[in-house]
């Protein structure tokens, strides 16, 4: 994963995610409940900050988190949010180098994501190849503790569809299938007949079986779904 894929969209990001895409609150909740005594936390794929900032809300401050994402854009808005209560650090996961050790490790659609769909829980990674996967869930298993746990969120499918914004914009976003297990989603920005921003992200989508052996392959036992089918939970073993 290299360059800045969402610079373009970067400055509209928070936006679209806090009209409804996704529920932070809910999602926070969850990781603090699934983390228990654990609180030395890594977001990868920490966007703009909004995930961090409801976990230092709701844990009243009393967790420690280290934030990774490849966007220069979007980290820089995670610094205006977060200050210094969060180390961010703008790296790949393909090239990992944090030199600490963590109890938990969480993607809310950063890097990974299970899907529901009609046919079942697949996972969407913006890692294209089953070697880049298993280099970067090595990459993470080496800087998790043995018994630490690895959260990937449970989001609604990938299908087409807008959204009112404020101040009269609008969100689209289209799904085409690409072939070889590909997805492509285009995403605009748009002011009426103007468009502000589009931005376009392909995604590798592996089944729920085969994402689960994938994982085994880099020392992560799957523990399914929490209670409240949220995340997919795993161990590192």
């Amino acid at each position: 994963m290299t360059g800045d894929a969402y610079a373009g969209l970067s400055s509209h990001y928070d936006m679209v995610m806090t009209s409804g895409y996704y529920d932070y609150d809910v999602y926070s909740a969850a990781i603090l409940r699934l983390a228990g005594q654990r609180r030395d936390v890594l977001e990868v794929g920490v966007g703009t900050g909004l995930v961090c900032e409801k976990l230092l809300e709701l844990s009243q401050g009393d967790v420690r988190i280290t934030g990774i994402d490849t966007s220069a854009s979007m980290l820089g808005q995670a610094r205006r949010r977060l200050r210094d209560r969060v180390r961010l650090e703008q790296q790949d996961v393909l090239r990992l180098a944090l030199n600490q050790v963590f109890d938990v490790v969480y993607s809310v659609g950063g890097v990974w994501a299970f899907t529901r769909t009609d046919d079942g829980i697949p996972m969407a990674s913006f890692l294209r190849s089953d070697s880049e996967n298993e280099q970067a869930f090595g990459n993470l298993r080496s800087c998790l503790r043995p018994g630490g746990i690895l959260l990937v969120a449970v989001q609604r499918p990938h299908v087409d569809h807008s959204l009112r914004l404020p101040g009269g914009l609008a969100h689209r976003q289209e799904v085409h299938d690409a072939g070889d297990n590909l997805l492509t989603e285009d995403y605009w920005i748009t002011d009426g007949p103007v468009t502000v921003a589009h931005q376009r992200s392909t995604f590798r989508i592996l089944g729920l079986t085969e994402s689960v052996r994938l994982l085994a392959r880099c020392g992560f036992r799957s523990d399914g779904l929490d209670a409240d089918g949220l995340f997919h939970c795993f161990t590192r073993v």
